[in-house]
């Protein structure tokens, strides 16, 4: 008959950690590398005890009823991101030659606008080409041809009655002639029941002071000038001073398009009762500059010219090779 061997209580609790360690090993190393063998299978540092011959001697429950820690779950690891697809070489031919394309449009364009090409020379091959080219442009304008059709309007072009000489000496008609000024196409409708006179003008590249921008004082010139050929008319002729000229700049007049000036003289009743009655030596005129195209204002004046048939009405200024000509003067 077997003896059965008793423990005290301080050998009972040290056989029960010896257990529970070599349980909690076995385990361990079992969940770590997914085998399903049993625990007491894995080599340990120490003897394998049966767990089922364990008893606690105290109250004679087998050791198996007592649970084991529960492994802990192995998260699988995540899939490494797939490589991007590479572009096929066609669309990186694409997209280079676009940009290229693009580079070299806008990196033209930039230039031309801040350093353009010299003009051409007034009255040389190049520019009577040009010239004409502008004149068949200015020829599908709306505006030139309403008044081309309407005979309550006479045109002409500009300094049209002025002499060599005269031209020469003359800002507009001399040093900005030809196409890099107004020279390209200046040409002027004259109502003579109504007195208003419309000056249609393309600003060549020469007419600029900012760079594609038309400068303020060629602008001005031109409604002086415009303004006056308005009061010379009305005059019969007879030439004048201006008094007063006031600007407005609205908008940029910009180079290399097609505008209208337009000038009406005010009638009595538009005036104050103290200057009516003296349109013989002194007009009052309303100016403004549009685009050819939109119609949108630029510039709008005000101006004031005096002379004519003089105060008493019997003298005035005259321009000599101008006068002679009265009503029919085109300048």
């Amino acid at each position: 008959m077997t003896s059965r061997i008793r423990y005290s209580p301080q050998q009972q609790r040290r056989v029960l950690a010896v257990a529970l360690a070599q349980a909690s090993t076995a385990t361990f190393r079992a969940s770590l590398i997914g085998s399903r063998a049993s625990c007491k299978t894995l080599p340990t540092a120490y003897s394998p005890v049966k767990i089922h011959q364990l008893r606690l001697l105290s109250t004679s429950q087998s050791w198996c009823q007592i649970q084991p820690p529960q492994p802990q779950p192995i998260y699988p690891q995540a899939e490494p991101a797939p490589e991007p697809k590479k572009r096929s070489r066609v669309w990186k031919i694409i997209g280079s030659g676009s940009l290229l394309l693009f580079g070299a449009v806008f990196g033209l364009g930039f230039r031309a606008l801040v350093a353009p090409p010299p003009p051409l020379v007034p009255g040389s091959e190049l520019d009577l080409m040009e010239t004409k080219i502008i004149h068949r442009q200015a020829e599908n304008l709306k505006i030139v041809q309403e008044l081309c059709a309407d005979p309550a309007w006479e045109s002409w072009d500009a300094y049209e009655s002025l002499s060599p000489e005269h031209r020469a000496q003359h800002i507009s008609a001399g040093a900005l002639a030809g196409t890099k000024g107004i020279g390209g196409y200046h040409r002027v409708f004259y109502n003579k029941d109504t007195g208003e006179c419309v000056s249609v003008i393309f600003f060549g590249p020469a007419t600029t002071g900012w760079p594609g921008v038309v400068h303020g004082g060629c602008l001005a010139t031109l409604l002086d000038e415009s303004c006056g050929r308005a009061a010379f008319k009305k005059w019969g002729g007879r030439s004048g001073l201006t008094a007063n000229l006031k600007l407005n700049y609205v908008s940029t007049t910009n180079a290399s398009k097609f505008y209208v000036i337009r000038v009406k003289p005010r009638s009595d009743d538009e005036l104050p009762e103290q200057e009516r009655g003296k349109s013989h030596y002194k007009i009052f005129l309303d100016a403004s500059i549009h685009d050819a195209k939109t119609g949108k204002a630029t510039v709008v004046a005000e101006a004031l010219f005096v002379g004519g048939k003089g105060k008493s009405g019997k003298g005035g200024l005259t321009v000599s090779g101008l006068a002679d000509q009265g009503e029919n003067i085109r300048f």
